[in-house]
Order: C-alpha cells, then structure tokens, then sequence
C-alpha cells in the first residue's frame, strides 16, 4: 500500500478519499491467481505469494476478495508453505470476520461485506483441512471463536457445504 497514491478530494462539503494503487493491487493478485493455477511447479510460494498475501489480506474489499481465494488454493496446493505463516495469517482474517458496516450503511455496504465475511469463511475452511492446523493456538482459537458465535458458526457451516 503506497500512501502516495491516496489522496483527498473534495466534493463540496464531503471529502472523498481516492485510492489510485487499488486497481493495480487487485489486477496484481489476479495475476498471482492466473500463475498459481498455471505454473505454480516453477514458483517458490513461501516467498513469491504468501509475503504479499498477507498484506493483501488487511486491504480494500476489492484486494480481499482474490487473496482469500489465493489462500484457499494454496492451502490445498502447498499446504506446508500455508502452514509455515498460519499463526500471522489469523489476524487479518479475523479482522475480516468481525467486520461490521456502519449503522448507516446502505444495503449494498452490507451485501458486500457478508460477501466478504463469506469469502474468508471459505478460505479459513480451506486451512482448516490442512494436516496440521490444529497445532497453531491462534488458529484454534479462531476456530472456537467462529462456533461460539451463532452467526459465523451457520455461515462456516453454509460454506463448507459449498
């Protein structure tokens, strides 16, 4: 994320921030997306991918959203790479699923971040099924936070019978 491709642009009594690098970020995971089903035998993904997923991971909705798909397809793909950062990679996922729109926020606010919420559901599915995960405590903890709370636990459980 570089700042100086945000700024502030006023619209009469209303600032509007503009992010400049959005469009960049989410065609540059797209293209991480295009090689990890092409030629993933010919990348290193521990220092190629996950370095950048994580920080795809604490961005717009927009970046999100291929990052949790990335992250699904890699923790099928190369689970040891995945599991090697699964203790860093709970908190921007948690942060995904706790996530609430303001009070005012409008319909499509809301649609697009349960869409959200949906789609880190599926990616934290993913590395659930990994060999393993249950040795990371934040992972566990995420896990018993997701079934403790109704909500999450019936879109977890909607997701994995996807």
């Amino acid at each position: 994320l570089q700042q100086e491709l945000i700024r502030t642009v006023d619209l009469g009594p209303f600032k509007h921030v503009v992010d400049d690098g959005l469009e960049l970020r989410k065609a540059a995971f797209e293209c991480v997306d295009t090689l990890l089903d092409s030629c993933l035998d010919q990348l290193n993904p521990s220092s190629f991918i996950v370095p950048f997923l994580l920080s795809g991971l604490g961005d717009h909705y927009d970046v999100k959203m291929p990052c949790h798909l990335i992250l699904s397809k890699l923790a099928d793909k190369c689970p040891s790479a995945v599991l090697a950062v699964l203790d860093s990679l709970v908190e921007p996922l948690e942060k995904t699923i706790v996530h609430r729109p303001k009070g005012d926020a409008v319909k499509q606010e809301i649609d697009r971040n349960e869409d959200m919420i949906r789609s880190a559901l599926r990616a934290i599915a993913a590395l659930s099924r990994i060999s393993g995960s249950d040795y990371s405590m934040k992972f566990k903890n995420l896990m018993n936070k997701i079934t403790a709370t109704p909500s999450l636990a019936e879109k977890y459980n909607s997701v994995r019978s996807e």
